[in-house]
């Protein structure tokens, strides 16, 4: 998923939801109001000015920094990222995410310990962890939680010193 972009429409807002598809044709970009639909499909060759908002100056320079920090962490030569982050979300979320931005890099904690920790049902610990916003950067996969996918399993890999590996 792509960056939100908002565009006034009949005096309300509108959210774009930007993907890439890659297709047999090409590289492919759709954006989807936030209902669902379709707003637009076209070749990623095409001038994307035309079709969605360039981003400002600022912002192609933040989404470079992601980027380096991003490969330098999977290559296992950055242990903090030091992007600035804005996660939305509700209380007990934000203070379950600052939270586990403290736990160590290479270490893990179970929900319980957070629970106990914070005073917050174990419930609520799992649920901010699933509904984590910003991947990596808020590092949810260092809290082992039950079903946990291969994608928190390869993140903990990679920063016990294994490597990256995809899932």
């Amino acid at each position: 998923m792509a960056p939100v972009y908002a565009s006034p429409c009949d005096d309300s807002l509108m959210l774009l939801w930007h993907y890439e598809l890659n297709t047999p044709m090409g590289l492919m970009r759709a954006a989807f109001d936030g209902r669902g639909r379709l707003l637009e499909l076209v070749l990623a060759a095409f001038d994307p000015r035309q079709t969605s908002p360039l981003p400002p100056r600022e912002q192609r320079e933040a989404k470079r920094f992601l980027d380096r920090q991003v490969e330098a962490y999977l290559r296992g030569t950055l242990r903090t990222f030091t992007v600035p982050l804005d996660p939305q979300g509700r209380p007990n979320e934000l203070l379950v995410w600052d939270t586990v931005r403290t736990i160590p890099y290479g270490q893990t904690r179970q929900p319980a310990d957070l629970a106990a920790w914070l005073g917050l049902d174990e419930d609520l610990i799992v649920m901010a962890c699933v509904a984590n916003p910003i991947t990596l950067l808020i590092p949810s996969h260092r809290v082992i939680l039950p079903g946990d996918g291969p994608l928190p399993r390869a993140l903990r890999d990679l920063e016990s010193g294994l490597g990256w590996r995809n899932p």
